[in-house]
């Protein structure tokens, strides 16, 4: 019996023959269509659809040319704010027929350094990274070795590169002045680890806004969250005189321990202890009272991020851009507030 004939793959000249245009139009279309005629790129995008082409994007990188491939290192994607992060990113990337590579990297600089090796083995266009929280000679020499647009997200790079962040100092600033406002004089600040820019960012804005008001800080915070938890309950159970009469959580995770420990302890909030937390979560509009939050804009720091890198990736160019997007203080009841 004859064996069937293996069906040939379609080539970029088989395109280019269909198409009846030259080679050349038919790479730049692959590559974004510049400089091509909007009816000379609809006529080669549907033979491109008929025939079935797939661009073969190992050997254009081997041409050095674009893989059409983004990286992606978050810390987690079981943390909420980062699945939505990547969420963005992949929605942004596949409007501009990228495909996006995402790892996680457990804020750990020596996993992050070896994701970035994974990255360059794919010789990806470019990388959005959130760095990790202690930033390694070798992940920096790492990323400088990249050789593509980066940008940093969440936290800057201590390398020369670009980055979108939150305002933290000043959302934590006015979240204690709010807290002040409402006549709150023993304000706890709790969570996060110290190591952290981004905690280190939000300590900074609460303590100096109980400075310009004259009242002493108080700051529970540990990589370990048992530990922070295990601080509070020590501060909710002092004699009363000592007790904290406000608590600004610097992760929602802290403002939720903060909501379950006073529920145990049967305490009133925001009567007897008021609440804000940093970053919004899903049950915060529902439970009663309400909890007042910080929140970070996720979509627009991905949307910001990745217009950026392909910016730079079209352009070809790693001038260093650094956005700075701004919070919401979102005022429901735990602050005090009616």
């Amino acid at each position: 019996m004859r064996r069937a004939a293996t069906r040939k793959r379609p080539t970029l000249v088989d395109v280019a023959r269909e198409a009846g245009v030259g080679t050349t139009t038919v790479s730049r279309i692959i590559n974004g269509g510049h400089y091509v005629e909007a009816g000379t790129m609809a006529r080669v995008q549907a033979v491109m659809k008929k025939l079935g082409y797939q661009p073969n994007h190992a050997a254009r990188a081997l041409k050095g040319e674009h893989t059409h491939t983004l990286g992606l290192i978050v810390p987690s994607l079981k943390d909420e704010f980062f699945a939505n992060l990547a969420d963005t990113v992949q929605t942004l990337a596949r409007q501009k027929d990228y495909v996006l590579i995402v790892l996680a990297s457990a804020d750990d600089a020596a996993q992050e350094t070896r994701e970035i090796a994974v990255f360059q083995s794919h010789r990806v266009d470019g990388l959005i990274v959130v760095p990790p929280r202690i930033q390694t000679q070798a992940f920096l020499n790492a990323v400088q070795a990249l050789n593509v647009p980066v940008v940093a997200v969440d936290r800057p790079l201590l390398a020369r590169t670009s980055s979108v962040t939150c305002d933290n100092y000043d959302a934590a600033f006015k979240a204690t002045q709010h807290l002040i406002s409402h006549g709150r004089k023993k304000i706890l600040c709790l969570g996060g680890d110290p190591d952290l820019y981004t905690i280190q960012e939000r300590q900074r804005g609460y303590k100096d806004a109980l400075q310009q008001a004259s009242l002493s800080t108080e700051i529970i915070s540990s990589a370990t969250p048992s530990e922070v938890t295990k601080g509070l309950i020590a501060a909710l159970q002092r004699p009363i005189k000592r007790r904290p009469d406000a608590i600004f959580g610097l992760l929602n995770a802290a403002a939720v321990s903060v909501y379950e420990e006073l529920s145990k302890l049967g305490r009133k909030i925001p009567e007897e202890v008021a609440l804000i937390g940093f970053d919004d979560f899903p049950l915060s509009s529902i439970v009663t009272p309400t909890v007042s939050v910080v929140r970070q804009p996720v979509s627009e720091i991905g949307w910001a991020a990745t217009r950026l890198i392909f910016e730079q990736i079209e352009r070809s160019s790693n001038v260093p851009h650094h956005l700075t997007v701004e919070t919401e203080f979102i005022c429901r009841h735990s602050c005090g507030c009616s």
